[in-house]
């Protein structure tokens, strides 16, 4: 006789003593359908609340190698700095500069989505264009240029 189906997709799990923290060695355990094996978990330390951030020369140097986020800082810059040349008063050309837009979000050309951009595009020359992370970032990028857009 066939046995009856059950209506969830979900795998079957394991007996609860499959993951108890007693057992010295993990046993292969295999289901008839040749589900993968499952295996108990370790336990990670717990973090101290006392913890600190400790940077050294060593961590700082690898943040200024980190090409995805040179990118998004230049791209910020360039952003931000332009912003006194593009927003004159009312949109009309030779109102003279406003130097205060330098420090203020907002606006056309915008900051963050230059910034995302940046990011999404150094991420494909970097892992590939096929690479999940920059699906992922163009995604990210496609929001946050609709709403620059919108607002």
């Amino acid at each position: 006789m066939a046995q009856p189906s059950s209506s969830s997709c979900a795998p079957r799990r394991p007996p609860p003593s499959a993951f108890s923290p007693s057992a010295s060695s993990t046993p292969t355990r295999t289901s008839a359908s040749h589900v993968p094996v499952y295996r108990p978990r370790r336990r990670r330390r717990a973090v101290a609340a006392t913890a600190s951030l400790h940077l050294g020369p060593g961590e700082i140097a690898e943040l200024a190698r980190n090409k995805v986020l040179i990118a998004a800082t230049v791209a910020s810059a360039i952003g931000q700095l332009s912003k006194p040349f593009t927003s004159g008063k009312n949109g009309a050309a030779g109102a003279g500069l406003e130097l205060k837009t330098v420090f203020l979000s907002g606006g056309m050309p915008s900051t963050h989505s230059a910034s995302v951009v940046a990011v999404a595009t150094s991420l494909g020359l970097e892992r590939g264009f096929a690479d999940s992370v920059f699906g992922m970032s163009v995604v990210f990028a496609a929001i946050v240029m609709y709403d620059a857009q919108v607002c």
